[in-house]
């Protein structure tokens, strides 16, 4: 706050700021609609846990300073028949719990809040399509 005051013509002025946390905290306050942290929490999740998108279900419940997010999605998996790949694979329980902690640091960043939780639910398994030679 800054408080101007004028003495008898011709006299000075007076500044006087005053010091503390108001002075640097912006005024009002940012509102971001569900349905964005909603959209962005989705792609970000397709891509950490490496499905599609629209495969991809979010619900997030949020208060002013954190948010808790619930993630639905079927995760990837080798195909059964590709041995090499199945034992070379990351146990799906391990790889669940990775994607989770990243989901859960970049949600944090990208909404500028903490991430109380998430919950990862695996609806499914989702294997690479078999390419066709002609």
């Amino acid at each position: 706050m800054t408080t101007v005051t004028s003495a008898a013509p011709g006299g000075s002025r007076t500044t006087a700021v005053a010091p503390g946390p108001r002075a640097t905290t912006p005024a009002g306050r940012v509102n971001i609609a569900d349905r964005v942290l909603q959209k962005t929490a989705e792609r970000a999740a397709a891509e950490i846990i490496g499905v599609d998108a629209k495969s991809v279900h979010v619900e997030i419940v949020s208060a002013r300073d954190t948010a808790a997010v619930r993630v639905t999605t079927p995760f990837p998996v080798p195909r059964l028949d590709d041995t090499e790949a199945v034992r070379a694979a990351t146990p799906v329980l391990e790889a669940a719990r990775v994607a989770q902690g990243e989901l859960k640091a970049r949600l944090a960043r990208l909404f500028g809040r903490e991430i109380s939780r998430v919950d990862l639910t695996i609806s499914g398994a989702s294997a690479p399509q078999r390419k066709r030679v002609l």
